[in-house]
Parts: C-alpha cells; structure tokens; sequence
C-alpha cells in the first residue's frame, strides 16, 4: 500500500480529513522548475526588492528597542 492509497483508505473512513493529506506537485513539475520560477518571480517585483531595501536600511539605523521608553516602569 502506498502512502498516498493509505491516505485514500483513510479519507473514505472518515478518519483522516482531505485537509489531512500531504499535498502533491502536479505531475511533470519538478523542484528545480519550482525554484527557477521563485527566483524569476522575485526578479520581476521590483516594488517588493525596493520595499525590502528601505526595510533594511531602516534597521540600520534604527536598533531593537528604539522607540517608545518612557514608561519603562
């Protein structure tokens, strides 16, 4: 029996829910096809690039803690 009949077996019983199951790729795509769509993806959105960049940049200058310390007790 394999995982994916065991999982079937299991649904039909009400044991185990759709939700359950380990979600497969389609057939014919693989993790490099995966991975090299990811990284096009992310070339493509140069408004999230440029939002990470002004994120970085204000963590440089603005350290763990900085804000509101006045009612620190």
């Amino acid at each position: 029996v394999t995982v994916d009949d065991w999982y079937e077996q299991r649904r039909r019983q009400g044991l185990v829910s759709a939700q359950g199951a380990p979600q497969r790729t389609p057939a014919g795509i693989t993790d490099e096809d995966l991975q090299q769509q990811e990284k096009k993806e992310e070339k493509d959105d140069e408004e999230a690039l440029q939002k990470a960049r002004n994120w970085d940049d204000w963590k440089d200058t603005h350290p763990r803690g900085y804000g509101n310390r006045q009612n620190m007790g």
